[in-house]
């Protein structure tokens, strides 16, 4: 799945800094903030997609004995950096636009308006080869985002082009700008808020712990859950724990299919990939046995 991940971010990047060159060389030439704010967030797009490239390849590396879950994690640690980069270049755009409204420049709308146009299909382009695999892994979000945001930003850019072209309204150029500047905070919000979650281990937003509970209780051996733990340890890889108090004794052969019908039950009802379960006889005490381990 990384392979596939990989070859969509390469085609996409490649778009990027092609257009990159063109909007950064034309907004100086015009004059136009719109333009290099654009080519701006481009130019974090294109870093963004480096690092989640650097990324893939770094989580694909294999367990090691201090790195004992291997290195998923690159993954959002690179999606956690986009957010960040995101939220500078937006912080940026505001600061310039601020000052350009004490004195608005001269632009020149007519090759604003066109490399506008060509910047947005070029975002649409790279948006629908990753429109596919957004859902699919942080990472791949993080980049659609990019994308989308640099393609409303593209958009604004048209706007303003058209108003400095028809009405020679030059403050539209900065109020494109400042828009560009709103939607590229919101998406890195969103962004550094889901990274934050997984990276502070919380609950995966597609799980029910409630549910899982209710329906491991079901079963007829089960007395009690306790100690359950989910978190997500990359995109699509969610590992849960948990101490199960069983009826009475159960021998080898009952314990195996009983382990058996309580990761069934877990894995229907949530998307978890690995289970730890301790299985516990109703005698079990585990608030008597610690202070015995710890030598109170």
């Amino acid at each position: 799945m990384n392979e596939k991940f990989r070859r969509k971010l390469k085609l996409v990047l490649a778009i990027l800094l092609t257009f990159f060159v063109l909007e950064l060389t034309v907004g100086f030439l015009t004059n136009s903030l719109a333009l290099i704010s654009d080519a701006g967030h481009m130019l974090t797009d294109i870093f963004a997609i480096t690092i989640s490239l650097l990324g893939f390849k770094i989580a694909e590396n294999r367990n090691t004995k201090s790195k004992t879950y291997g290195f998923y994690r690159a993954e959002i640690l690179s999606a956690f950096i986009n957010g960040i980069l995101l939220m500078g270049i937006s912080g940026y755009i505001l600061l310039e636009a601020t000052e350009r409204f004490k004195n608005p420049p001269i632009v020149k709308g007519f090759e604003m308006l066109i490399v506008a146009i060509a910047g947005l299909i070029a975002n649409i382009w790279a948006g629908i080869i990753l429109f596919s695999e957004r859902e699919k892994n942080l990472n791949m979000r993080s980049a659609y985002l990019h994308v989308l945001s640099d393609a409303l930003g593209s958009i604004g850019a048209i706007s303003a082009g058209i108003l400095i072209v028809t009405i020679k309204w030059f403050y539209a150029d900065i109020i494109a700008s400042l828009l560009i500047s709103v939607i590229i905070a919101y998406n890195s919000i969103k962004l550094l808020k889901d990274s934050i979650h997984i990276l502070m281990e919380g609950t995966p937003s597609d799980v029910n712990i409630d549910k899982i509970i209710n329906q491991l209780l079901e079963i007829p051996e089960v007395i009690s859950v306790h100690d359950l733990h989910v978190w997500t340890l990359a995109s699509g890889k969610n590992i849960l724990t948990a101490h199960i108090r069983v009826k009475g004794e159960i021998d080898r052969k009952k314990l195996s299919a009983l382990l058996t019908e309580i990761e069934n039950v877990i894995k229907e009802n949530s998307n978890i990939e690995h289970i730890t379960v301790q299985i516990e006889p109703a005698t079990f005490d585990a608030e008597l046995i610690v202070p015995k381990l710890i030598g109170k």
